[in-house]
């Protein structure tokens, strides 16, 4: 008889088992591999590695590299660890994942094969003496640094040190932006040893070179001892003054609170408070972001002299600095009484009939930032008040109250919800395009959560108004914003009215027609698709917003379309790569890596020498998204396509990131999976995890 579950699932076959995990979770799924024995492991990852949601992704890589260090785990079968690996690979492929995303299978891929990213390349450009090439290596260094492997990254810290003494503002401050990016990769021993020449940089004659430095010590200050910290403290207290650190500075303060002696801390409390009333609103919020990390190390009578200062700022002009006063408070509160706060609730809601409308504003302000504090009944009786502040004769007052409303909806009740749909909608139509934006993201927050019911009777009402040109546009933004919270059968109803608006003569109606059709599109069928894209592609000509629309239209209606189809768009779309806006190039590029998953290879070779030459376009949004869409060409390891780049024309940190990883891709098809590792460096290899 069996003892525990586990003992009664071991005697499953594997079948039933796999039938069995296939009904868990992502959280109960890595439990089951973790705590299982070997069959009930192996049932794991053959569902974990069937599935392609992204949300498995991380885990995919976090098992297949355990598994590939201790492969005692499934008896050296180097047969059963090469499946895996061809599974994870079509893993790399989901057009979802980021360039990091794909960075870190890739290297995954060459540590199972032991093909390591080879850098000779990357240091030598390193060592030119032209600052653009210089710059543009270690801005590839910072991309590729998901990649490196320990070694590999040791031997790149020295000449990135180097690099920050270079006469070049630009490499300078390049080279700390690198250092930062591998902070989080290097041990406490490697870390220390670049303190100082980092340290050095905080008193740089650049504004953003010192900006850098303080960014990348408040990066390292994790792997720091307390012996480091302390000599940090009067360089970056300093900074305070700086007109252009004194952010980065207060994070720095932030990053180093907890690891510090209560009493260093308490001699910052002064210069931290005093930037409570400084001019930039970025200052203050991080001030008091600094104070509420550094409170739970503070005596009651030193937290008592904050309460005050802090509770002037829930009035402040800025609902960012009201919504960290809150924090700082909510932080605070727990050893000096929570009826600091409660007491406030009151003298708001006055406010918000004052006749000066900067008080009004500040009022909305001040509740939006309490409002995660506040019980559903006290925040339900402020609903009406809120609302009629839609109608105020001030824009920010207007504003403020949708914003309101924005940050109360997770807590109301669905009827209360609903009597405040009809009010938000008419605030589409406002003069103000700063209202009209907020309305819509009060509309996103608000509908997910309404009754269908309620839904379908809103779009029947802005369905009517489609043919209103007054009404058109803010009809089908509103639209565009209900969408994801609306059913298939609704949808389908709203294609053809919809679809009649590209041709709209006002190019504003077609351009919200165009983005109300995209973000339909993922919820369409293939069939109520395919009909509109002839009427979308006629839109690729016009306005360059339009072009840019329909382009983005495509992109996402790509997934769900025919070959056949896609086929057809590719010249359509490719020719928009040399468009005189970089936004329709950067949007065609993204709309062609949407169709990556389905078309021929034969089709996809047509696009890689047009793509290559976007990785040189003078502008940097076009080149990473042409980085991105050949990494994705790339990330098909076992017949990726020959990416030819001229070694002469490595220009860009895009072109050399790209050429470094198609050589990489090359060798890993080169080797097969490794034998079997040695007992002691399995040993050595489990202790990581």
């Amino acid at each position: 008889m069996p003892n525990t579950p586990t003992d009664f699932f071991s005697q499953l076959p594997q079948e039933i088992l796999v039938r069995i995990y296939s009904n868990l979770g992502l959280k109960e799924l890595l439990n089951a591999w973790y705590t299982g024995r070997k069959t009930q492991q192996r049932a794991v990852e053959q569902v974990l590695f069937a599935k392609d949601a992204l949300e498995f992704y991380p885990s995919q890589i976090k098992i297949l590299t355990i598994l590939s260090r201790a492969r005692s785990i499934f008896n050296g079968d180097n047969d059963y660890l090469n499946g895996l690996e061809k599974k994870f690979s079509t893993k790399m492929r989901n057009p979802q994942l980021s360039f990091s995303d794909r960075l870190r299978g890739f290297k995954l891929i060459s540590s199972i094969r032991l093909v390591p990213l080879d850098i000779t390349l990357i240091i030598s450009k390193l060592n030119e003496q032209d600052p653009v090439t210089c710059k543009a290596a270690l801005i590839c260094i910072t991309t590729m640094v998901p990649a490196l492997e320990t070694n590999a990254l040791s031997a790149l810290i020295d000449p990135v040190i180097n690099k920050l003494q270079d006469p070049s503002v630009f490499v300078r401050e390049a080279a700390l932006n690198c250092l930062t990016a591998m902070a989080p990769a290097l041990g406490k021993k490697t870390l220390a040893a670049f303190v100082e020449p980092v340290k050095y940089k905080l008193d740089d004659q650049d504004r953003d070179v010192r900006q850098a430095a303080l960014v990348c010590l408040a990066t390292m200050v994790p792997g720091l001892e307390k012996e480091t910290l302390i000599t940090l403290v009067e360089p970056i207290r300093n900074k305070l003054n700086d007109l252009w650190g004194v952010c980065q500075a207060l994070n720095c303060l932030t990053a180093m609170a907890p690891a510090l002696e209560k009493e260093t801390v308490a001699t910052h409390i002064e210069a931290v408070k005093n930037k409570l009333d400084h001019f930039g609103w970025e200052v203050r919020k991080t001030a008091l972001n600094c104070l509420a990390t550094m409170a739970p190390t503070l005596e009651k009578e030193t937290l008592a002299t904050l309460v005050e200062l802090i509770k002037n700022k829930l009035n402040d002009q800025d609902w960012r600095v009201c919504q960290a006063a809150l924090h700082c408070l909510i932080v605070i509160t727990p050893a000096l009484g929570k009826e600091t706060l409660t007491a406030f609730v009151e003298s708001v809601k006055h406010k918000l009939d004052d006749q000066d409308w900067d008080v009004r504003q500040a009022a909305l302000d001040c509740l939006t930032a309490i409002t995660p504090a506040l019980d559903k009944e006290t925040l339900a009786a402020f609903v009406e008040p809120v609302k009629d502040k839609l109608d105020d004769q001030d824009r920010d007052v207007r504003q403020a109250a949708l914003e309101c409303l924005a940050a109360m909806a997770p807590t109301l009740k669905k009827e209360t919800l609903a009597t405040v749909v009809e009010p938000i909608i008419n605030k589409l139509n406002d003069e103000y395009d700063s209202v009209y934006q907020t309305a819509l993201h009060c509309l996103a927050v608000i509908t997910p959560a309404l009754e269908k019911e309620t839904l379908a009777a809103f779009v029947e009402s802005l369905k009517d108004k489609l043919d209103d040109q007054d009404w058109a546009v803010a009809a089908l933004y509103c639209l565009a914003t209900m969408a994801p919270a609306l059913a298939k059968e609704t949808l389908a109803t709203l294609v053809e009215p919809i679809t009649h608006k590209l041709n709209d003569q006002n190019f504003y109606v077609r351009l919200a027609a165009l983005h109300c059709l995209a973000a339909m599109a993922p919820a369409l069928a293939k069939e109520t698709l395919e009909p509109l894209v002839a009427s979308v592609q006629n839109n690729l000509k016009p306005h360059l917003n339009v072009s840019d629309a329909a382009l983005h239209c495509l992109a996402t209606m790509a997934a769900t379309l025919e070959k056949e189809t896609l086929t057809t768009l590719v010249e359509p779309v490719k020719s928009k790569l040399n468009d005189s806006s970089s936004l329709v190039r950067e949007t065609a590029l993204h709309c062609l890596a949407t169709m990556i998953p389905t078309l021929e290879k034969k089709t996809l070779a047509t696009l890689i020498e047009p793509v290559i030459n976007k990785l040189n376009d003078n502008v940097r949004d076009v080149r990473q998204a042409a980085c991105h869409f050949l990494a994705f060409l790339l990330a098909d390891t076992e017949s990726a396509p020959k990416i030819e780049i001229d070694s002469a024309s490595l220009n860009t940190s895009e072109a050399l990131l790209i050429y470094v990883v198609s050589d990489w891709i090359k060798q890993i098809n080169n080797v097969s999976i490794q034998a079997e590792a040695t007992p002691q460096l399995e040993q050595a290899n489990l202790h990581m995890f």
